[in-house]
């Protein structure tokens, strides 16, 4: 489907402000999700979000703007979804009960917001650039959490934590990816309990 079949005439919602500014980047969001980086021209978005050109434009001055704030929505997901369960975290029964959480019931749509924004690294810079900050600050969640067990004397003073995080969060992005491929939730299970078994051998 070309951008031309977008071309034409339609209403316009005459919006602008933060309103207008969300629901671009909601649509411009569905447009990747479900027809790949090609798919976000400024006439698909304008059209996918119902604002005028001369709004997008003025929004969102160039694509990778567009990219980053895809990024910074999905972001704002995964840590409205993980922070309250990681910022409970103060003992190991705390961190399993966040993996129950994490493997509550699967349906065909279940995967990493940031995860299944990945290929975005491949061909945008400023896309990597935020992925690489959001995926920090995911993995900072965590490793935090996992310090807290370590002052708490839960984990060995020796083990890094950083290090554990990273295994986690590497371990859930494989696992997301398999269970969505292969639309078997025991594979996100099997990654994340693994990962997660690195972390309890530290145990004291």
């Amino acid at each position: 489907m070309t951008a031309d079949r977008y071309d034409g005439a339609c209403p316009r919602r005459n919006t602008s402000g933060p309103g207008s500014r969300a629901r671009i980047v909601a649509a411009a969001t569905r447009l990747l999700l479900r027809e790949g980086v090609g798919s976000l021209t400024p006439a698909r978005i304008h059209v996918a979000a119902d604002v005028t050109r001369t709004e997008l434009d003025h929004l969102f001055p160039d694509h990778d703007t567009i990219v980053e704030a895809i990024v910074e929505a999905q972001l704002d997901v995964v840590l409205r979804a993980q922070r309250p369960s990681l910022d409970a975290v103060q003992r190991l029964a705390d961190l399993e009960r966040w993996r129950s959480r994490l493997l509550g019931p699967y349906t065909s749509e279940s995967s990493c917001p940031l995860g299944s924004l990945i290929y975005l690294a491949h061909r945008h810079d400023r896309g990597r650039h935020a992925l690489t900050t959001a995926f920090s600050q995911w993995k900072g969640l965590l490793a935090s959490a996992l310090f807290r067990l370590q002052a708490a004397g839960d984990l060995d003073a020796s083990v890094d934590p950083e290090i554990l995080a990273t295994g986690v969060i590497a371990a859930l992005q494989g696992g997301y990816l398999l269970a969505h491929t292969t639309q078997d939730a025991d594979q996100l299970r099997v990654t994340l309990d693994m990962a997660l078994g690195q972390v309890r051998s530290y145990a004291t």
